[in-house]
């Protein structure tokens, strides 16, 4: 069997580890288009904080795919014949496969702005982008970046532990609007602030001036001598769609993560992911699904029928000090539960039985059981949550039912989280 996988990324690391689970002598080959290997792109903003202590990025070492006997072409596919099952690449080549994947990620998301190819603009998601802004950086500049989702933030972080003064601008009405809801996202911006990065929320980039300058929808200009875009991403769908595979947001992929042609796969960043809440297909850019999908359709390719149920929308981030962790969806007519003390803070989102979504700062050590009670939509009734935050919400103060499918699932061998 011949495997040709397209990226170099996480999912494609979970491929070859589920094509060798059960095929050991298959032929496995992976386009490598940044060329740069498979590196962890979340510690992107950790290189930047620190280049020397976080020089390597790896998430699996040069040796991971010279072991488990993996081609890597540095190279991109950019045509797809599929009835000849031919993949044309970049630099010339043409790859006969016998399944294909399509892990071919994400890029950075465009305002539709002139002037913004200013070398003082940069996006921040690949490794490449942060080595040429750590080029570009000294102590002291003005930076402003577009964007509070998880990159815009974790850039902010970045460019105040060098050294320069951050501006953060977010059109929503509140920082990580994704994420957190208005009431947690306040608590966390007085935090940020007082640690120097300056918040402006409800207002948009307008305009780019070639004089390290911007503009604002509000009229409001800024100096800027760092430019960073962190305004979101989109699925990386071109070449799944030139070959008239099914397309909507993202590649469409069935339960086995099979595309709408049999011998193609899709998984990562580019594909649609099932939510577990509301069963809808939503772009999960996740490292978790990430590398779970990518296991699953590499062992479909070896022949294997595993099923992939989707995920849940989650989010885990440090910043300046603070562990975040928030999970799931809020939905209108949700009962919703508050607790806090000092720095610490749990919110509870409870509708029709079920826990629906829930942000806890500086809580780590509850967001995995509280994650595993969303996967599963366990049944717990808006007493046992009420009770919960009232009192000190630990571990062992979780909700009984939870406790008895965990105690249920030891006799059976079997946990779920």
């Amino acid at each position: 069997m011949r495997y040709l996988i397209v990226g170099s990324g996480i999912a494609a690391v979970g491929a070859v580890e589920g094509i060798r689970r059960f095929d050991r002598r298959g032929e496995i080959t992976v386009l490598d288009g940044e060329k740069r290997g498979a590196y962890t792109r979340p510690l992107i903003s950790y290189y930047l904080s620190d280049p020397i202590h976080y020089a390597d990025l790896s998430f699996r070492p040069d040796s991971f795919f010279r072991l488990n006997q993996v081609e890597m072409i540095k190279a991109r596919g950019i045509k797809i014949d599929r009835r000849a099952r031919i993949l044309n690449l970049d630099n010339g080549m043409q790859l006969a496969y016998d399944r294909l994947l399509l892990a071919c990620g994400a890029s950075p998301a465009q305002l539709e702005l002139s002037d913004l190819n200013q070398r003082w603009v940069s996006n921040f998601y690949t490794l490449e982008d942060v080595e040429r802004l750590n080029m570009n950086i000294r102590e002291g500049q003005q930076a402003v970046v577009i964007g509070s989702g998880l990159i815009g933030v974790k850039a902010a972080e970045a460019l105040l532990k060098r050294g320069l003064r951050v501006t953060l601008v977010e059109k929503a009405q509140h920082i990580l609007p994704q994420v957190l809801s208005p009431t947690a996202a306040a608590r966390l911006g007085v935090y940020l602030e007082k640690a120097g990065i300056k918040i402006i929320a409800g207002d948009e980039l307008a305009a780019v001036y070639p004089q390290h300058r911007i503009q604002l929808s509000s009229g409001t200009v800024l100096q800027s001598d760092q430019l960073i875009m962190a305004v979101g991403i989109r699925p990386n769908t071109e070449l799944a769609f030139s070959a008239g595979l099914k397309v909507g947001k993202g590649i469409v992929a069935d339960s086995y993560l099979r595309t709408s042609d049999e011998y193609i796969f899709a998984a990562g960043d580019v594909i649609e992911t099932p939510n577990l809440i509301t069963s809808n297909r939503e772009i999960m850019a996740l490292l978790p699904h990430a590398h779970r999908e990518g296991y699953l359709a590499g062992a479909n390719m070896s022949g294997q029928t595993l099923f992939y149920r989707g995920g849940v929308a989650m989010n885990s981030v440090k910043l300046q000090g603070w562990s975040l962790f928030a999970a799931g969806i809020p939905k209108p007519g949700a009962s919703i539960f508050y607790w806090q003390e000092d720095d610490k803070y749990l919110e509870i989102h409870h509708h029709q039985n079920c826990l629906q979504k829930f942000i806890a700062i500086n809580l780590p050590e509850v967001a995995g059981p509280l994650l595993s009670i969303i996967e599963t939509q366990l049944p717990i009734p808006e007493k046992m949550w009420q009770e919960y935050v009232e009192c000190y919400p630990t571990i062992a103060n979780l909700p009984a039912l939870y406790w008895q499918k965990i105690w249920k699932g030891e006799k059976n061998d079997s946990i779920e989280c």
